[in-house]
């Protein structure tokens, strides 16, 4: 995605995160929504926010921010190469298969179909960057969101990492 998307049907926006107030932005996201988790995660979470871009870093990953009219941050999604690689700014990349992580919505605009759009642009973005296989991991108590996923054409599949929390579901697209 070159550019900010504005969706004529919602008033919001997404795009790349690329300047430092974006990573900012995104970084206050993932300490909001690492409120909401077990200490475990808290830590992993803060971490990774920490780190950012990280994991998340051009050419082979992307963050994307949705950002309400007035510009305020609102939402974001990741994407990664799978499994990571030691370097991910490395220009050439190992693997056909990427992961979206970190989904998240503000709570106060969820249900506005920001989520939905978030995947469908990380999908893009996905394709866009030449993967053939975009995973998912869902805790099981997501249901409805697991639910949207299979719509969307994302299939079960076994667990791809060692360690993984036994209540996760697995879950991938070809793209």
């Amino acid at each position: 995605m070159s550019a900010t998307q504005v969706r004529p049907q919602c008033p919001y926006s997404i795009s790349p995160a690329r300047s430092p107030n974006d990573i900012d932005a995104i970084r206050n996201l993932i300490l909001t929504y690492s409120q909401s988790q077990v200490p475990k995660q808290i830590l992993v979470l803060t971490s990774e926010a920490a780190s950012l871009p990280g994991r998340y870093s051009l050419p082979h990953g992307e963050m994307l921010l949705a950002r309400a009219p007035e510009q305020a941050p609102i939402g974001w999604v990741g994407l990664r190469p799978f499994p990571e690689m030691s370097d991910p700014q490395a220009p050439a990349r190992d693997t056909d298969i990427c992961q979206f992580k970190r989904l998240f919505v503000l709570e106060e605009y969820r249900g506005k179909g920001i989520g939905k759009a978030l995947v469908q642009e990380v999908i893009k973005t996905a394709r866009e960057k030449g993967y053939k296989e975009i995973r998912i991991s869902a805790e099981i108590q997501l249901d409805k969101e697991i639910e949207s996923y299979k719509r969307w054409g994302f299939v079960e599949r076994e667990k791809y990492f060692e360690g993984a929390e036994p209540d996760l579901v697995f879950l991938a697209l070809q793209l």
